[in-house]
């Protein structure tokens, strides 16, 4: 099948909307309330003229936010449309944000339904390690939540590193900003980014989002590990509504908050920016011939 220019994931009350032929940019997530099943939505979508990378959602891969050195940056990789730099020239967000995708697979019903998603691979990429790298893109909606997959496979003899990470921005419906909202989480550690950005160190005197804290005049573009061996989370909590969005699945997390206050950026990813230099970044590895699932979750809770 063809890659569209939109396409609709539905279940009876939720409804998940992505542009494939632009990268698979989100453009809106309505979810079923738990409280009294209405909709809400609950992304902040794309939407023309805004920059790619200031709304909705996009992959990072095959590594997260900065890179330097990037062993990446030769032929035929760089230069090329796939490729950013910073403003500092440091390769940013890595290269699969704007490919197309292409149907393969769709499951519907009012509970839940499926679709999965290959991603073109450019032709100048052909015969390289990269172009050997098989990502299935899947996402399952359900009335309360999305849960988003990535089937990663090595059809090579080399191993990979790589780090994956997705780049969303939620929001409490059109009209709330998020100022009205409070953040919290399963206890996280902060680390210490340099002048570029980079990770330097992970700071474990501090534990944060182990409590609710108000989002108000709160200015965030920061990097979070987690603490402890359990599943981590950082939720958004509503109190006029007494519900929580809880984002799950990654190791690390990035919140960034842009100035117009109508969203608030949560990136969960397997490892850190720079995850090939900086240690403690988690690289992870795809041996030859191996086959990896990664899987982040969105879900509507009461409280």
């Amino acid at each position: 099948m063809g890659a569209s220019s939109l396409y609709k994931l539905k279940t009876k009350t939720a409804c998940f909307e992505i542009h494939p032929s632009a990268g698979g940019q989100w453009l809106g997530l309505v979810l079923a309330s738990p409280v009294d099943g209405k909709p809400i939505s609950v992304v902040a979508g794309h939407k023309a003229p805004d920059p790619f990378f200031a709304s909705g959602s996009f992959l990072m891969f095959p590594w997260v936010n900065r890179l330097e050195p990037n062993p990446w940056a030769r032929e035929p990789f760089y230069p090329s449309t796939h490729w950013l730099t910073d403003g500092n020239g440091i390769s940013l967000h890595g290269l699969y944000h704007n490919l197309p995708r292409f149907i393969e697979k769709e499951i519907l019903s009012d509970t839940e339904s499926y679709a999965e998603f290959s991603i073109e691979i450019p032709e100048s990429w052909k015969g390289s390690l990269l172009s050997k790298i098989q990502i299935r893109e899947c996402y399952v909606l359900h009335e309360n939540e999305l849960i988003i997959q990535y089937k990663l496979k090595n059809n090579s003899n080399d191993e990979f590193p790589f780090a994956l990470g997705i780049h969303p921005y939620f929001r409490w419906n059109d009209d709330n900003r998020i100022d009205d909202l409070f953040l919290f989480g399963s206890g996280f550690y902060k680390i210490k980014l340099g002048d570029y950005l980079l990770p330097e160190r992970v700071n474990t005197d501090s534990l944060y989002f182990i409590t609710e804290e108000t989002l108000n005049g709160k200015n965030l573009d920061d990097l979070y590990k987690k603490a402890g061996e359990s599943t981590s989370f950082i939720g958004l909590m509503s109190m006029n509504r007494k519900e929580t969005l809880i984002i799950q699945g990654g190791e690390y997390y990035q919140i960034y908050t842009p100035q117009d206050r109508k969203s608030i950026a949560i990136e969960p990813m397997t490892g850190t920016g720079n995850f090939l230099h900086f240690t403690g970044g988690n690289p992870n590895v795809l041996m030859p011939n191996e086959e990896k699932k990664i899987e982040f979750l969105i879900r509507l809770h009461c409280f």
